[in-house]
């Protein structure tokens, strides 16, 4: 079981300058990260449109190992890899002959080679999910997440001395930790949920005892976290975009991914079975207990880049599950397409609860 836990924060950046791969002659240079505010608003719901372009408040970290509630990977990081050294990163250079009779020429290649890519990845894990362990229940998680949203409200209540101001932070506070609740979702069919149709589609089976607690970090995270038998096994990151506006996915990778996980992930690929045809390209870390980091490139169908970190100890009863980049599905990531109308809710046992729209 991984003991580590989920850093959460008040922005996201990044950890290590590396270049991936480069020719002798060129230059490389760290991008910068945009530091991202992450407003007081309203917690996640299904029945709250709203919802879907909010977030829980913002926190600085606490002692222990309690969940902030957004993601700093810079600082989470940093904190990290002040326990456990970083390996070292080298470039390495080799030449070869290319071409024959008089245009045959030597060309030199240079790339940057991880030491200990194991560690390397373990140390990113460890970062990103400081405050959780695989195997958790959903009622653990969600008591996780719970501390981050008291510590804020008890911070604001220590400097109000205004008795009014006061009961407003208390409700603020209740309002927020009931919205926490109804991100929970246990996956059955009888349940009549949305998700199928959503970005998460592919990393849940229906009546098969799995559930998902999710939660929203701004405008450009939100967090999945799935358990089976009620157990943590994966957490799912979908940041928006616009995270990197002056970035494609292959810029993020090289730019952030690799400083976070390590500089060689494995370039795999998904075939169709029967075709060969490439569905799906993606990178993959592997950790020391073998957690796995695999980042998805899901800008086009819905607008958002994926990192999976999943406990490769229970992915291996359970399966891998994996998008499907190229397949039919034309669904947007819009409130519609993700959770139906601004009606629909959740009550504890997941069923769907009618709203004020008969329609729904």
């Amino acid at each position: 079981m991984l003991k580590r836990s989920l850093f959460i924060a008040a922005a996201f950046g990044l950890f290590v300058v590396a270049d991936a791969g480069c020719k002798k002659t060129e230059e490389s240079t760290a991008p910068d990260e945009v530091a991202e505010s992450t407003p007081k608003k309203k917690g996640v719901s299904e029945d709250n449109e709203d919802s879907m372009v909010s977030a829980g408040p913002s926190s600085s970290e606490g002692d222990g190992e309690a969940a902030p509630a957004t993601t700093d990977m810079d600082a989470a990081v940093a904190k990290e890899d002040a326990k456990v050294k970083k390996p070292e990163v080298k470039e390495v250079c080799k030449t070869k002959t290319v071409g024959k009779g008089k245009a045959k020429k030597k060309e030199t290649t240079c790339e940057m080679v991880d030491s200990n890519p194991k560690l390397s990845a373990s140390i990113g894990v460890n970062s990103l999910i400081k405050g959780f362990e695989w195997g958790m229940s959903p009622e653990q998680v969600l008591a996780k997440l719970g501390e981050s949203i008291n510590k804020y409200f008890d911070d604001q209540l220590k400097e109000t001395k205004n008795p009014m101001d006061q009961d407003r932070i208390r409700k603020e506070r209740n309002d927020q930790l009931n919205e926490l609740k109804k991100g929970h979702i246990k996956f059955a069919s009888s349940a009549k949920h949305k998700w199928g149709v959503s970005l998460i589609q592919y990393e849940f089976a229906d009546d098969n005892n799995e559930e998902m607690i999710w939660v929203k970090e701004g405008s450009k995270l939100r967090k999945f976290y799935f358990f089976k038998d009620g157990q943590l096994w994966k957490i799912v990151y979908a940041f928006n975009k616009e995270k990197w506006p002056d970035k494609d996915y292959a810029g993020v990778v090289d730019g952030s991914f690799k400083k976070w996980f390590g500089v060689n992930p494995a370039a795999k690929v998904k075939q169709d079975p029967k075709t060969a045809a490439v569905l799906l390209r993606y990178n993959e870390w592997t950790g020391e207990k073998n957690e796995k980091v695999r980042s998805f490139d899901m800008t086009e169908v819905h607008g958002v880049v994926v990192v999976a970190v999943v406990d490769g100890v229970q992915e291996s009863s359970i399966g891998e599950r994996l998008p499907n980049i190229k397949g039919d599905d034309k669904f947007t990531d819009t409130v519609g397409d993700v959770l139906g109308s601004s009606d629909v809710a959740y009550d504890e046992k997941g069923n769907i609860i009618e709203g004020k729209n008969p329609a729904n």
